[in-house]
């Protein structure tokens, strides 16, 4: 029987074939390419300083909220590098609202599930952002829970020290993690002792107390420095009318309005760092590179969009240069990459791959070979092309969610650039050509400009790690202390 069902569903399969028109079985030709479509964004703002920002995505009865507050660890003081990012934290760990019952972290959490949403709390170099997506009809009850967690939390004791141990734990396993080691490494190389290059440390986070949380709140979060973004099926009349219910009636502190810093880097003496991690299976190994700095006069823009292109095409995706040359071409990692950060003062590229402890220094090699090469040849047509689509299809698929087009906003209104400028961005990035691109890489680029770190159990790479660099700073990794300024613990 079983014989028979075969013989007779093979049967029908070739009748079936033989039945379908010629040409049935290709696939039909693509569509032509569509344009990116930016969804209508609007600003506004209320008379005490609160702007109001609208991103429409209709047909979905679904928004993004987020609170955007222009503070973030760049205004930490001195000796308390994770005051920011601590303060913003336990906003949702307990609230103390002049009206209304008190309520702890667990009622906050009840409180945003219940709304069909959670609570995303999260804080940066030059802003912190508290923000929910919830059903449309839940937006008037998710913007009261969010400005009670903004404007009255508690700062309960108990919360303050769980954060505070969750944060040690977190350093603490930093610290035996060859890649987040070679990133904290290579910020402290490039900016050197100014606010950029400042990382918190377990130092740091025990000198903070209770009363430094209060004073940082009560320091930054006014109105002059808060934006409420709103992503997808609302209005900007209902964005406006929601943003004067729940934060119109908000008063200044009538204190100075803190400026986050905009210090260049100060790199470290030395130009490359080996950290000796004993007992580590792989090695992490970071190239930095001077970036452009934030600016908004038309040639600044320009700069910053060559910038874009060029990192794409150096180490964004798969078929980036670095990924292609370490990864595809030579298997020394399971992947390459490159990022870029742009501040006040200055910026940075990073890239980045892990490897076998014995071919860091290989990999360092390439990493900076195809940086320097990006200032000395035009990339060709056909990859210059296709690299440029990664970049916009990036953008592009950043705005198909209504919480990636809430910070793709937040974004662009912290860079001080009007919304309306996203409208032409996909067609400005199409449009770097070439030159342009070297002409930005051989700025930024030059070799004598490139930092190196590599993390690694020195002995396993092999002696000639140290030949190759013979000029670096050898670190044991029980010596460290990334709060110093020569990263050496003292004795």
């Amino acid at each position: 029987m079983k014989n028979t069902l075969m013989l007779t569903g093979a049967a029908v399969a070739a009748a079936t074939a033989l039945a379908q028109p010629r040409g049935f079985d290709k696939p039909p030709p693509p569509a032509p390419a569509q344009p990116l479509q930016v969804p209508p964004l609007a600003e506004a703002a209320l008379p005490n300083g609160v702007r109001v920002a609208t991103a429409e995505r209709h047909g979905l009865p679904l928004v993004t909220a987020m609170l955007l507050v222009e503070a973030g660890s760049l205004l930490d003081p001195p000796g308390k590098a994770g005051l920011a990012s601590l303060a913003f934290t336990l906003t949702g760990k307990g609230t103390k609202p002049p009206k209304g019952p008190e309520r702890d972290a667990a009622t906050i959490a009840i409180a945003a599930e219940t709304l069909g949403g959670s609570l995303e709390i999260d804080t940066g170099a030059r802003s912190s952002r508290i923000a929910m997506t919830v059903p449309l009809n839940r937006l008037d009850e998710s913007l009261a829970l969010m400005a009670e967690v903004l404007r009255t939390p508690s700062f309960p004791a108990e919360e303050l020290e769980r954060s505070r141990a969750q944060s040690l734990d977190a350093i603490k396993l930093n610290l035996s993690d060859p890649g987040a080691l070679s990133g904290l490494l290579a910020r402290r190389l490039y900016w050197g002792d100014t606010p950029n290059g400042i990382v918190t440390t377990a130092a740091s986070l025990q000198r903070i107390t209770r009363e430094d949380v209060v004073a940082f709140h009560r320091r930054v979060v006014r109105p002059e420095l808060v934006t409420l973004v709103l992503a997808g099926d609302v209005e900007p009349a209902r964005a406006r009318a929601l943003a004067e219910k729940h934060f119109g009636a908000w008063p200044s502190n009538r204190m100075a309005v803190p400026v986050t810093p905009a210090a260049p880097p100060r790199p470290m003496a030395a130009s490359s760092v080996l950290l000796d991690l004993p007992g580590a299976g792989q090695a992490a190994v970071v190239v930095t590179a001077p970036y452009a700095a934030f600016g908004n006069q038309p040639e600044q823009k320009a700069r910053l969009r060559a910038g874009a292109v060029a990192n794409t095409v150096l180490g964004v995706g798969y078929s980036s240069r670095i990924n292609q040359e370490v990864r595809i071409k030579r298997g020394l990692s399971y992947g390459a990459s490159s990022g870029v950060e742009t501040l006040v003062g200055g910026g940075t590229l990073t890239t980045f791959a892990q490897t076998k402890n014995a071919s860091a220094g290989e990999v360092a090699k390439l990493l900076a070979g195809e940086i320097v090469k990006l200032g000395r040849e035009d990339v060709p047509a056909a990859e210059l092309a296709a690299r440029q689509q990664v970049l916009v299809g990036d953008f592009g698929r950043q705005l198909e969610t209504t919480a990636g087009l809430a910070a793709t906003a937040a974004d662009q209104l912290l860079r001080r650039r009007a919304l309306g400028e996203l409208q032409q961005l996909p067609a400005e990035l199409l449009a770097v050509d070439a030159p342009r691109v070297r002409e930005f890489a051989g700025e930024f680029w030059k070799p004598e400009q490139l930092r190196t770190v590599i993390v690694a159990d020195l002995k396993a790479a092999g002696p000639g790690l140290r030949e190759q660099f013979p000029q670096a700073l050898v670190v044991r990794s029980a010596d460290l202390d990334l709060g110093s300024a020569t990263l050496l613990r003292r004795k």
